[in-house]
This record gives structure tokens, C-alpha cells and sequence, in this order.
């Protein structure tokens, strides 16, 4: 499952968090890169570490907060996170994530988006699946989640700073089919409540989706 999130965090919440992090110090990104992956990633990037710098830490809060968010990852732990700043003829050739991360599974990959959309050109993140390529162009506050098995890439920025944050989860439900199935049943479960209250297509849904969570989570 891919999930694009829109308005993943409030506007007026990011805007004052990516300011604080302009002052932060970014480090070259390829330290961080595989053998190969060295050879095609070219940006710069500030990490997650002891929950600083704070303003970073303050987003990876905020992030946990949003509904969708939490409804589609069953985040059993985040494996890393960071901040990958791209300027003018940056970008991240095509690679997949690592499969563990000091000795943890990655299973969700994700990007949130922390610059205007017309504050620099180019810079699209390009997903293959068995269908072909597919590719978004994240602005402000535009999640993109998908599973970490998948080859991916960063278009070189053509003008302008691309910033964004990207982190790696495991999480409790392995399987991405699992965890897409879980959603659908979780959004019917809410519509059904908003529209109707507690009724027994509510209860049928819900012992659905809990003795399924039940059978699959690790």
C-alpha cells in the first residue's frame, strides 16, 4: 500500500518547526548510505539522535498525532528518522532501503514533505512498482508512506531547496497487505459510527478488524 497524507501536520506547526531547524547543521548525506547507495545519493541531512535536535524530535510528535498516520503504520518502533535537505543539482539515485537498521526491521518507509511546493523545481520522489514508475511532488506537509521493499529515488532539484523528513518503521503487523486491509475496515468502522453510532454493522466491523489485528499483530 502507498498512502499519500495531505495536511499530515497543521501548516502553521511545520512553518515554525522548519524554521528552527534552518539553523540547524546538516551533515553530508552519503555518511549514512550503503556501498552502492553511496555512489547515487548526493544531499545533506540532519538526524534523529536522543531525541535531538529538538525541533526535529517536536516533529516526529506531531507526526504521531495524526489519525491516518497511526491507522495505516501500527508503528511498533521508529527506526530512524532524519531530515534530507536537497539544493540545486542534488539528488538520490535509485536504491532500496536497507532491510534492518541496527539489527531492526524496516518495514514502512516514509517522507514528509517540509517545503513549499513551489520553493524549487524538480526533486520528485519516484516510486517503481510492478506496475512502472509512479512520482509525487511533496509540498508542505505532504506524507508519503509506502513499504520499504520498493526501489525509489529523489529527482535532481532543479532550482531551489527541497527539505524533507524521512524515517523508517516497524511495524507490529508485518504484512503490507494486512496493514491495508486493517485501514479499510478502520476508516468503514469510523464512517459507520460518525453516521449511524453503535450499531451492528459497527459491532460486526469492529469484531472484524480486532480479531484480525489479533491474529496478525507480532
Amino acid at each position: 500500500m502507498i498512502l499519500h497524507i495531505q495536511n499530515a501536520i497543521e501548516p502553521a506547526t511545520l512553518d515554525a518547526i522548519t524554521k528552527s531547524l534552518s539553523q540547524e547543521l546538516f551533515t553530508d548525506g552519503s555518511q549514512t548510505a550503503g556501498r552502492a547507495a553511496k555512489q547515487v545519493k548526493n544531499n545533506r541531512q540532519l538526524r534523529l539522535q536522543d531525541d535531538k535536535p529538538a525541533a526535529l524530535a517536536m516533529l516526529l510528535k506531531h507526526l504521531q498525532r495524526n489519525v491516518i498516520f497511526k491507522s495505516s503504520t501500527f508503528t511498533k518502533q521508529f527506526v530512524n528518522v532524519m531530515v534530507n535537505q536537497y539544493h540545486t543539482n542534488q539528488e538520490y539515485g535509485l536504491h532500496i532501503d536497507d532491510a534492518l537498521m541496527g539489527h531492526v526491521r524496516t518495514d514502512i518507509s516514509f517522507t514528509l514533505g517540509l517545503s513549499h511546493i513551489d520553493h524549487y523545481q524538480g526533486g520528485e520522489l519516484v516510486i517503481e512498482d510492478t506496475t512502472g514508475e509512479r512520482s509525487w511532488k511533496l509540498g508542505l506537509g505532504d506524507m508519503l508512506l509506502y513499504p520499504s521493499h520498493y526501489l525509489h529515488r529523489v529527482n535532481a532539484v532543479r532550482n531551489g531547496e527541497r527539505l524533507a523528513m524521512v524515517g523508517w518503521i516497524q511495524s507490529h503487523v508485518r504484512s503490507a497487505e494486512h496493514r491495508e486491509l486493517l485501514l479499510d475496515l478502520k476508516c468503514s468502522m469510523s464512517e459507520e459510527f460518525e453516521q449511524r453510532g453503535k450499531t451492528q454493522q459497527y459491532d460486526r466491523l469492529s469484531k472484524s478488524y480486532n480479531n484480525l489485528l489479533r491474529q496478525w499483530a507480532e
